[in-house]
């Protein structure tokens, strides 16, 4: 455990950065900028890597790039600028009374500024099995590394939930490992937010010419 200690003149504000993805990494680079030396910081990622370039899942998933291509800011990052990488490690709560950060395995880290910057989780319908083996998001490394290896072996099928940007490109991304993919989008045509249905008509059949079945 670790004592909450009061930050004096002789050293820095403690500030703890919650979310090791583009967005707070994208703040903490630019506050670095502006002021390098202002803060001892200490960074939490629930994910066991630096920061790496979400946009670029998609053509991990298909294989077009690997981890360590889309890496933005990897560990000697962090350590060449005296910055604390809690990799791995999840938040589960602040105390503001004592101004400290609780850990998942109870460490309690003390703060005089902190960022909280955790970012989106995918929407998973709430319709029964949603809870069962096999039932991924699209947010994460973790997430890419289940779809591959769900897709090894043959005639293995996929359906993916929701026909916008991303999902499609998941949908394009399996569909490079040989599964059988289906998009169920619940709009009346595809990329709804983006496409007039004339269009999002044009996309779907050309989606069905390269193998993947689109339902709406």
């Amino acid at each position: 455990m670790t004592r909450s200690v009061p930050s004096t003149p002789e050293t820095k504000p403690r500030l703890v950065l919650i979310g090791n993805g583009m967005a707070g990494m994208r703040t903490l680079e630019e506050l670095l900028k502006l002021a390098p030396d202002m803060y001892e910081i200490t960074v939490f990622g629930d994910e066991p890597y630096g920061n790496y370039n979400r946009i670029m899942l998609s053509p991990m998933l298909s294989g077009e790039q690997t981890l360590p291509e889309i890496m933005l800011n990897d560990e000697d990052w962090y350590a060449e600028r005296d910055i604390t990488l809690r990799k791995g490690e999840r938040v589960e709560r602040i105390d503001r009374l004592r101004r400290e950060v609780l850990t998942q395995d109870g460490d309690r880290l003390p703060y005089d500024r902190v960022l909280i910057a955790t970012g989106s989780r995918p929407f998973i319908p709430p319709i029964p099995g949603a809870d069962q083996d096999g039932v991924l998001g699209f947010r994460t490394v973790a997430d890419v590394e289940a779809m591959v290896e769900a897709s090894d072996g043959d005639d293995r099928r996929a359906v993916v939930i929701g026909g916008g940007l991303l999902g499609l490109e998941a949908a394009a991304g399996l569909a490079a490992h040989g599964m059988h993919v289906t998009v169920l989008h619940r709009n009346g045509h595809i990329m709804d937010q983006q496409l007039d249905t004339a269009a999002g008509r044009m996309l779907e059949r050309t989606l069905r010419e390269r193998g993947i079945d689109v339902r709406v």
